[in-house]
């Protein structure tokens, strides 16, 4: 599935984003996938940053999951290099995130981390439950 697949899908979701559909149509023509996504993540970031509202929570993670399970080569980028990168910029924020991801979206996080050598995240299961914990790399040491 393509990015106007999961664009269109988003709206059906969270009707909250037309707006900023309408004006990637205008501005662009088509639907940029790291421009409108990247829309998701303050509103995400804040959610996570709180770990209040688990259901809203869970609609997000639960369509990030599709995306990056279903979508296309595009659509796993987006995932990866919009929406990944972004949830990594904040501890607190990922340690929640950590909590909702599955598996894959684990690991697709964890080699981001590595790629901007913010952390090395060690992945392993407790009673048949994925887990997640990690260090700083050197260069986030003072």
């Amino acid at each position: 599935m393509d990015i106007k697949f999961f664009a269109k899908k988003l709206l059906q979701l969270f009707p909250e984003y037309q707006r900023e559909y309408q004006l990637n149509l205008k501005q662009y023509g088509k639907i940029l996938g790291h421009v409108y996504f990247a829309e998701i993540n303050p509103v995400l970031s804040e959610l996570l940053k709180i770990n209040q509202d688990k259901d809203l929570i869970r609609k997000y993670i639960d369509f990030i999951e599709d995306m990056y399970r279903n979508g296309d080569d595009d659509v796993k980028n987006v995932v990866e290099v919009t929406i990944l990168e972004y949830l990594g910029d904040d501890e607190t924020v990922l340690r929640n995130a950590f909590t909702y991801f599955s598996e894959d979206l684990m690991q697709a996080s964890k080699e981001i981390e590595a790629s901007w050598r913010r952390r090395n995240i060690r992945i392993y299961h407790k009673k048949g439950k994925a887990l997640a914990d990690w260090e700083w790399t050197d260069k986030n040491v003072n």
